[in-house]
């Protein structure tokens, strides 16, 4: 039967024949980087697009800790003295208005072993590190770089790109309002050859400035659509609206929010009073380590966070033609997980270990099962490489990719809908 259903989806244009609609017009709005207003205008955009069913739409703001740059500039004082592209990371410690003049250490990729090797030579001086796909089982997410160095005494952070000819990047630094850290900023593969150049021989030296201002009252959207069941339960369907001002954040999201509007106008007539309820799901402020989804559940009554059984998180679906389950340390998720790739006839892979890259993290967090679906997993010479980056564009993304994406999704969400309660709550086993 659900072969048949999903086959019969996939062939209805009122589902399919939004998706790539949908998805450029969200890259319409810009890279939606939060605090710029492009991702709460996109935000309401989406709940409007899913008004038409049968459901409640709400919003909801979050406050997040919010932050802008006003000036940050690079200069290599060594070899020839010039300036050298930089993107500060979200919320960078700030430096002194004059900046800082500090001899800087290469840690090649800057891995554990590559902070332990330099020991006490890190204290009060630059570190230059190397950015890393992200996913992928050996990746070191940047956070925990910037983390060790903060913790060894570093006295700023430069995370390089690593690809030849490569761009500036963005990403958070994750420092939340108050707390410790250092200036810190992405270079491009340029700069940091020219970094790595002079750490050679022994006398690479930086004036580093990064001026940023906190954004007092900064509030991150969340939308919800609410397709009401029988039952108690919810089944989440989720994915973030914002991204960075590079580029159109195409990859990095507007994937997994079309794919969850094209989900929700098939699966809205599978909800009845013998389901669990529907949940669609769009937050803002993922980019700001995960903000808007962290606030938003903590601020929910323990019984309806309870009532949440399982997150199907949908996050960078395009960009390849492999798709991975992410599946935060809950293994009774993976059989779940195959019964919805066979059943739409989508190869999927699974990966155990928790994997705190996007908002399923938050969900995994108060015990609520929950994955991410990401495309590319352990493919780090796919264009998903293209995050974070000027790259990461609308022609990049492939229609059959996007359609394999929503296949499975609908898979997912078809089964998930039949589960009983027990059925769902057994999903909690770790």
């Amino acid at each position: 039967m659900a072969e048949q259903l999903i086959e019969s989806w996939m062939r209805d244009g009122k589902v399919v024949d939004g998706l790539m609609p949908d998805f450029h017009a969200i890259c319409a709005f810009g890279g939606r980087r939060s605090g710029s207003g492009q991702d709460s205008r996109a935000l309401d955009w989406a709940l409007g697009r899913l008004a038409a069913l049968p459901g409640q739409g709400s919003r909801v703001d979050v406050p997040y800790d919010g932050w802008h740059c006003r000036r940050a500039e690079l200069t290599l004082l060594s070899g020839n003295g010039r300036r050298l592209a930089c993107n500060p990371l979200l919320r960078s410690m700030s430096t002194p208005a004059e900046g800082l003049e500090l001899e800087l250490v290469d840690l090649g990729l800057g891995r554990e072993e590559d902070f332990m090797r330099a020991g006490d030579r890190i204290r009060g001086r630059a570190v230059l590190v190397r950015h890393e796909y992200p996913f992928a089982a050996t990746h070191m997410h940047r956070r925990r770089k910037y983390d060790r160095a903060v913790a060894q005494g570093a006295a700023a952070f430069l995370i390089a790109n690593p690809w030849e000819g490569g761009g500036l990047m963005s990403g958070s630094s994750g420092r939340g309002r108050g707390q410790p850290g250092i200036p810190a900023a992405y270079v491009d593969y340029a700069a940091a050859a020219a970094l790595r150049q002079e750490a050679a021989k022994g006398t690479a030296r930086i004036r580093f400035v990064v001026l940023g201002e906190e954004d007092e009252n900064a509030q991150a959207g969340v939308g919800i659509f609410q397709i009401p069941g029988g039952r108690p339960g919810q089944v989440f369907i989720t994915a973030h609206m914002d991204g960075h001002d590079l580029a159109q954040s195409a990859l990095d999201n507007a994937t997994g929010v079309a794919v969850a509007l094209a989900a929700a106008r098939a699966l809205a007539p599978q909800v009845s009073d013998q389901t669990a309820s529907l949940c669609i799901a769009f937050f803002c402020a993922e980019e700001w380590a995960l903000s808007g989804s962290a606030r938003y559940l903590e601020q929910l009554p323990d019984n309806a966070r309870a009532n949440i059984k399982l997150d199907i998180n949908l996050d960078t679906v395009a960009g390849d033609d492999s798709l991975t389950a992410l599946l935060s340390d809950f293994p009774a998720l993976e059989g779940y997980v195959r019964q919805a790739g066979q059943a739409s006839k989508v190869a999927v892979d699974t990966w155990l270990p928790f994997m705190p890259n996007s908002d399923h993290a938050n969900f995994a967090r108060h015990g609520i099962p929950a994955f991410r679906l990401v495309a590319g997993f352990n493919r780090p010479d796919s264009r998903v490489r293209n995050i974070l980056s000027a790259g990461d564009v609308p022609g990049i993304i492939q229609e059959r990719e996007m359609l394999q994406a929503l296949r499975l999704t609908l898979g997912l969400g078809w089964i998930a809908l039949r589960m009983s309660d027990e059925q769902l709550d057994a999903l909690k086993a770790r």
